[in-house]
């Protein structure tokens, strides 16, 4: 049985890679004669032919799970695409001297210099309670900071921060770590971890977005001109309170996508015809305009959009060409869906 980590799904963690219940030690072991340790949250998987890491497997402890208190808050954003990651200092261990830490920096240094051939893939895993770990995705470094909290007896602790970007791949097959342990082989990796080692480029989970050369993310809205509470709120009301593309309904989840970007149309930041409601992951994809809605309200996506997330795949690609339906109290403005689309290479 070929075996893999999918982002989002949960794996049983033992503790022994012994146990054939075991999904999590026991899987990256697998033919190997040896594995990972069930020790801390930085772990690595040795390479038969190199002192480099095979991979490099972090685990972020939820709250109240680990027997030590914390002082680090570890940042998970999947769906962002996203992932800040502490290192392993204390004030009887230096970050500068940890060896797990010099493991990862390492491979920021190797990204950093172009030699992305020596750098391991890295797999962040999230444990919300013992027993279990949630794969958060296939990462490559972007950048690290040095940060310090104030220990109880006023020491000053310096850490590693450091920041990981998610590749735009729904599943690593267990198979492909083997065999980088044992041949260096890359054969079996995901195209999108060849791509990144061939080129630097960067596909972002979930929406296949590209990264530019510092890391971030092109947009094509910004926040300075706000909307008030009231506009908000009557936007809502309007939409019943449900995106326009997936039928979502928590408000907390539901975003005023603009169709001209308020940066650059400010005087219909207000427009009532000038703005659809999406859930926060599809607003995103809108304004990278890996997608539109042209004047007929028909769903058009992007050639270039090749999300990994199934969701985004079932409720665009396979709508394409779909129109869409809105509640009769909305009305969208086809001339701004026009002005929109004018500016869109691939339409």
């Amino acid at each position: 049985m070929q075996h893999a980590f999918r982002v989002g799904q949960q794996y049983r963690d033992t503790g022994s890679y012994r146990n054939s219940d075991d999904q999590f030690l026991r899987w990256i072991r697998g033919p190997l004669d040896s594995g990972i340790k069930n020790t801390g949250g930085i772990r690595d998987l040795g390479a038969d032919r190199s002192e480099t890491p095979a991979a490099l497997v972090l685990v972020s402890n939820d709250s109240g799970i680990s027997q030590h208190d914390d002082p680090w808050e570890d940042t998970l954003a999947v769906n962002a695409g996203y992932i800040s990651y502490w290192g392993d200092a204390k004030a009887s261990n230096p970050y500068d001297e940890s060896t797990q830490n010099q493991k990862i920096k390492a491979a920021f240094d190797n990204a950093a210099a172009g030699r992305r051939e020596n750098v391991p893939p890295v797999l962040v895993f999230r444990k919300p309670e013992s027993g279990v770990v949630d794969f958060c995705g296939l990462c490559v470094p972007d950048h690290f900071e040095v940060h310090a909290y104030q220990a109880d007896d006023g020491t000053q602790v310096p850490n590693y921060q450091f920041h990981f970007s998610i590749l735009n791949t729904n599943a690593v097959p267990v198979t492909w770590l083997h065999d980088r342990a044992r041949q260096n082989d890359d054969s079996e990796a995901p195209d999108v971890w060849q791509h990144w080692v061939q080129t630097g480029e960067i596909a972002q989970w979930p929406t296949g977005e590209s990264l530019d050369s510092s890391g971030r993310i092109r947009r094509y809205e910004t926040s300075e001109i706000t909307v008030s509470d009231a506009f908000r709120a009557d936007i809502l009301d309007r939409y019943d309170h449900v995106c326009t593309l997936t039928g979502i309904r928590e408000d907390e989840l539901l975003d005023l996508a603009h169709i001209l970007p308020r940066s650059q149309r400010p005087e219909l930041a207000e427009h009532p015809e000038n703005v659809l409601v999406l859930n926060s992951l599809h607003h995103r994809a809108f304004d990278a305009a890996l997608f539109t809605i042209d004047s007929d309200y028909r769903i058009q996506a992007s050639p270039a959009f090749d999300p990994a997330h199934p969701f985004l795949r079932e409720t665009i690609l396979d709508r394409e060409g779909e129109q869409l339906s809105f509640p009769p109290t909305v009305q969208i403005r086809p001339s701004f869906l026009a002005e929109l689309n004018t500016g869109l290479s691939w339409l």
